[in-house]
């Protein structure tokens, strides 16, 4: 009895697995054409900054080879589409570059994501994963539906607050006064407010420096007047020239939401 009992739900189960790779094909027929990469993909949202120059930030999906090449700069040819609210990507092949940046690294893409899109689907030669996505004002959240070769590195990813900033700083085992001094001045000015980002997910700003002796837990602020926060520029230049010693293994770094970047160890 125990034995026919395990052999209907292997039926039942493999008839379900199949009925759900005829559905996918048939589905996403007109957009499968048997191209394979091989290896496995680690994706993201990420708003990241197209230029130099000051502007909004992009919402894109980050996409990443599990795989590790000799150079860091491969890419993945992708092709996009969409279907109504549905993005599809197609990985189509991985590029190596003509020239090769020597040091290891995995083949990285980005992807415009729209804000409308509430389903992400990835083809990888007949496979298919699906994932919904809600995007707001806020964060972005992904939910798996059906995963085969692809990973979401973060099912809560924070977008970057309009007119916020954060203050980013790192000091040596003798001068971490220089962080609370710092936030002090920050604190003291009225147009800016600090504030948290609250439950779960990944913090669009460094949370810490990276490097230094002591990396102290980044800070975030909202300001009310641009002008005000413009002026840090030449508040943190003053600082940095009457309490920062060359060499001192101190860094001060402000980086707003729309890519307005203040250091102390650059006149700005």
């Amino acid at each position: 009895m125990k034995k026919l009992t395990l052999l209907i739900l292997s039926i039942i189960t493999f008839s379900c697995n199949t009925d759900d790779e005829v559905t996918n094909e048939t589905e996403y027929s007109e957009f499968i054409t048997g191209t394979l990469i091989e290896t496995e993909i680690n994706f993201m949202p990420e708003e990241i900054f197209n230029t130099n120059e000051v502007q909004e930030p992009s919402l894109k999906l980050k996409l990443v080879s599990s795989e590790i090449f000799p150079c860091v700069n491969y890419s993945l040819s992708t092709t996009v589409l969409t279907k109504g609210s549905e993005l599809i990507i197609r990985f189509d092949e991985i590029i190596e570059p003509e020239i090769c940046l020597t040091a290891f690294g995995p083949a990285i893409s980005y992807i415009d994501l729209p804000l409308n899109t509430n389903k992400v689907t990835f083809i990888n030669g007949n496979t298919i994963d699906k994932y919904s996505i809600d995007i707001n004002q806020e964060k972005v959240s992904l939910t798996l539906i059906e995963k085969n070769f692809t990973s979401s590195l973060y099912d809560k990813t924070f977008r970057i607050p309009e007119n916020s900033f954060a203050y980013v700083c790192g000091t040596n085992t003798n001068n971490t006064n220089i962080y609370s001094d710092f936030f002090t001045i920050l604190e003291q000015n009225s147009d800016f407010e600090e504030f948290e980002f609250e439950g779960e997910g990944r913090i669009p700003y460094p949370e810490t420096t990276d490097g230094n002796w002591v990396n102290h837990p980044s800070k975030f602020y909202k300001y009310s007047d641009f002008e005000e926060f413009n002026d840090l520029d030449s508040v943190l230049n003053d600082y940095s020239s009457e309490n920062i010693e060359e060499n001192s293994g101190v860094t001060i770094s402000i980086y707003s939401w729309n890519n307005i970047k203040f250091y102390s160890w650059i006149e700005n």
